[in-house]
């Protein structure tokens, strides 16, 4: 028990001046002392708190400070105060101020004699704030609980110690570890690792740089997250997680303190085993299938190149009479020149015998009549004329029949390499008229308007089979009438055309988007395969380029045949695209 100054009236004296409560008032913390119930001094900060002047103070009861609901225990602790029995200097209370708020406070009571009697002094610290903040962290705590053992993502939280702080339902129920076991330790390696070693939330509570990161996560497809800040992911095989291992995807992000310190770290786990497992079925399914898109490519390609060769031996056939007719006039009056050349030689052998004869005898009436008679059975003028233009002639034959036979092996040509080539395409085109010359001029006359071409790099012999086709089909769509058919070339940037024109009957609107069809004809029975623009259009698809048509009715039909004139790798495999105009025009493009 301390004891103050003199004895003090009866009355309360709230003013400073020489009171032995003076110093009081220059404390910062709430202090009034009281005697009997009653409030003898107040300073200010006391004033602050309960919203009351002094003179309001004192004549106040000191337990009205207090909520209704908390005085009698107020009561009970200071008079256990002034007895001197009070197990404990402090009590807290609600204090009810002036305004009706209500306080939190801790108040500490010291038992002093003043003027040799017992009087209380009580100060008071205001708890309301630190309890609403602790309320609050701890609501917080509740409903960050609520939220990690609520959510169906195993994780786990560690604190600024490393020590595990959550561990929920789901993090439990994959690892086959309870909470029970892990709260509290720093034992949140123990379900992924056979020995000891900072798991991913441990690195990020440390302040893990990038380096150690990539150290422990190397070949773990460690990245940065891409929204959440200092938040890091990665993926890994477990081999001592479950069963049999399993693959994790887990993430780790900091948490963050009021001041911005890391206070401690959150990571979440997926079982993912059922992903990889699907991923890498998928790439063994895409392996398998693309073996088998090339076995059947493979199979495709080797089908086409014999419908290819079919299609070739198709129109070879159709060609074969022309070609015949074409080989069998100048063979004709070969042979029947060398029938006369074969007289004429007979004759020529009988004069150098009778003169042969003649130089060996001498020279008589008898012998000179002799030598002379075969000279006037034979018209020497005549085969001096005559036997120059025989061989003439059939020189002429043998390089015609030559022409024949070396335009059949072109165009015949087993080009099973498919060598790409710089080529005349005027080369081509003429090899394939002369081809077709038989075929064709029994209804057109084929006329040549070539512009200048650059050499192009293509296949020439599958060119030649579009040209051939073109014209072919030119020359059927003639019907009775006699017409024309032009061929013509030019150049437009880095890309040549070949067209081929007729004045034929036209074709109908109704097929002209299906006439590049496989199987697809208007010919009769027997007159077509119905491959032959298929055929064609697959060719130029390979090189890269597109054919157009228009078409008129009544008027003819006119192809062209657009080629870029430097093959292009990389655009191999490129689709081509058949349209149809409302102006009758269509296309085929690569």
């Amino acid at each position: 028990m301390t004891v103050v100054g003199p004895e003090l009236n009866a009355a309360p004296q709230m003013t400073c001046g020489d009171s032995p409560f003076a110093l009081l008032d220059a404390v910062s913390s709430s202090v009034f002392a009281h005697r009997g119930g009653q409030i003898l001094f107040a300073n200010t900060a006391m004033e602050r708190l309960s919203g009351r002047s002094r003179s309001e103070l004192a004549a106040l009861g000191y337990l009205d400070l207090a909520h209704e609901d908390d005085q009698p225990d107020w009561r009970q602790f200071t008079d256990a105060c002034l007895r001197n029995e009070a197990g404990t200097s402090s009590h807290e209370f609600r204090l009810l101020a002036k305004d009706g708020q209500v306080r939190l406070v801790a108040a500490k009571v010291s038992l002093v004699q003043v003027g040799g009697q017992a009087t209380l002094i009580a100060s008071f610290a205001d708890l309301t704030e630190r309890k609403h903040r602790d309320a609050g962290r701890c609501s917080l705590q509740r409903l960050l609980r609520q939220i990690v053992d609520g959510s169906p993502v195993p994780a786990f939280v560690i604190d600024a110690d490393h020590k595990l702080t959550h561990w929920n339902r789901a993090c439990a129920a994959i690892t086959g570890v309870p909470a029970s076991d892990m709260l509290g330790t720093r034992r949140q390696w123990v379900p992924f690792y056979p020995a000891e070693r900072p798991v991913m939330a441990d690195l990020i509570v440390s302040g893990a740089v990038d380096d150690l990161l990539e150290q422990n996560y190397h070949d773990k497809r460690l990245k940065r997250s891409s929204l959440i800040e200092s938040a890091v992911e990665a993926e890994d095989f477990f081999p001592h997680f479950g069963d049999g291992g399993c693959w994790l995807y887990f993430t780790a992000a900091p948490l963050f303190d009021e001041a911005g310190q890391i206070a401690g770290a959150i990571e979440t786990l997926q079982d993912v085993t059922a992903r990889r497992k699907a991923e890498s079925d998928l790439r063994t399914y895409q392996a398998q299938l693309e073996t088998l898109v090339e076995q059947r490519s493979a199979q495709l390609e080797h089908a086409s190149q014999r419908l290819l060769q079919s299609e070739k031996l198709a129109s070879l056939g159709q060609l074969a009479a022309g070609v015949a007719h074409e080989i069998n006039n100048p063979i004709s009056f070969v042979y029947s020149n060398l029938g006369s050349l074969g007289a004429y030689v007979a004759d020529l052998l009988a004069i150098v015998e009778a003169n042969e004869a003649a130089e060996l005898s001498i020279s008589t009436p008898t012998t000179t009549a002799k030598t002379t008679a075969p000279c006037q059975k034979v018209d020497i003028e005549f085969l001096k004329e005559d036997i120059p233009t025989l061989i003439h002639e059939s020189r002429e034959g043998i390089l015609r029949v030559k022409r024949i036979v070396q335009n059949l092996k072109e165009f015949s040509h087993q080009d099973s390499v498919r060598e790409w080539q710089w080529a005349d395409l005027h080369k081509g085109l003429d090899s394939t008229i002369n081809m077709v010359n038989s075929e064709v001029t029994r209804t057109a006359h084929i006329a040549k308007e070539y512009g200048t071409l650059p050499e192009v790099e293509c296949l020439p012999w599958e060119l030649n089979q579009v040209f051939m086709n073109l014209l072919i089909n030119a020359a059927h769509a003639m019907g009775n009438d006699y017409g024309t058919i032009t061929v013509r070339t030019g150049t437009c940037g880095d890309e040549v055309w070949v067209e081929v024109a007729d004045t034929g009957s036209g074709i109908p609107e109704s097929i002209r988007s299906r006439i590049f069809d496989p199987f697809f004809t208007s010919k009769p029975v027997g007159k077509g395969t119905g491959m032959g623009l298929s055929i064609a259009y697959g060719i130029i698809q390979a090189h890269h380029g597109r054919i157009e048509l228009k078409s008129e009715m009544g008027q003819g039909t006119t192809f062209r045949v657009i080629l870029p004139i430097k093959h292009s790798e990389a655009a191999d495999g490129t689709e081509a695209a058949v349209t149809v105009d409302p102006d009758g025009q269509s296309g085929a493009s690569g």
